[in-house]
């Protein structure tokens, strides 16, 4: 089978489309199931613990929203950008993210497994002990992120990027990936490392993998 063609993109190809006419600021809002939310802004608010399925949000910026313990399962956002959002150990399973743009956010614990993330940014945010488990990730960004602890085992992974990111821990056993650049980044990853197949790592990071990659292989080094 002839390898498939690099992508002419690594990672975010399209940035939000918050449109030309302006976001209308909202002062409040309360997440009830069904909910669609349509060219607004929001911010400093505190939606903790907040229970509410398929909730749509199209062209919003969010500042400083707290969102931790969510439960917002199949929850859909397209065209955002989203400053310093707390949101750790949400539930978000099954969510889709397109277009969205994560800056400074403290996502720890946050499940989003079984989602679907297409041209997602992540920029120095805290992803330690995520949940992306069996998500498809295509054409995703993160970036200086901690990502300790991250479980991406059965995802399928294309043409996406982790730059300086600390993956100590991440387990992509059984992952899929696809032109996925990590170079620069932390890979003393947990689980096996023939889940990095598909993978775009440096020489250096490669020498740190080799012990490991000897001994799955069943290789004997012997020294001098």
């Amino acid at each position: 089978m002839a390898p498939k063609p690099e992508p002419s993109v690594l990672g975010v190809s399209q940035p939000p489309d918050l449109g030309v006419d302006g976001l209308d600021h909202v002062e409040s809002v309360e997440l009830v199931p069904g909910l669609e939310l349509d060219g607004i802004a929001l911010s400093g608010l505190s939606l903790d613990g907040a229970e509410a399925g398929s909730v749509r949000l199209e062209r919003v910026r969010l500042e400083d929203v707290s969102l931790g313990e969510s439960k917002l399962r199949g929850l859909r956002i397209v065209d955002a950008a989203i400053d310093g959002i707390a949101a750790a150990n949400g539930d978000w399973g099954g969510a889709q993210l397109r277009r969205v743009c994560f800056e400074g956010g403290r996502l720890t614990g946050l499940n989003l497994g079984e989602a679907r993330l297409d041209e997602v940014e992540f920029r120095q945010c805290k992803l330690d002990y995520a949940n992306f488990r069996h998500a498809t990730i295509d054409h995703v960004s993160f970036e200086d992120c901690v990502m300790t602890d991250a479980d991406f085992q059965g995802a399928t992974i294309a043409a996406s990027r982790l730059a300086n990111c600390s993956l100590t821990g991440a387990d992509f056993t059984k992952a899929e990936l696809s032109w996925v650049d990590m170079s620069g980044s932390e890979l003393d990853i947990a689980g096996s490392a023939a889940g990095l197949r598909g993978a775009i790592i440096d020489s250096l990071q490669l020498i740190d993998l080799a012990p490991r990659l000897a001994r799955e292989l069943g290789i004997t080094v012997k020294e001098g």
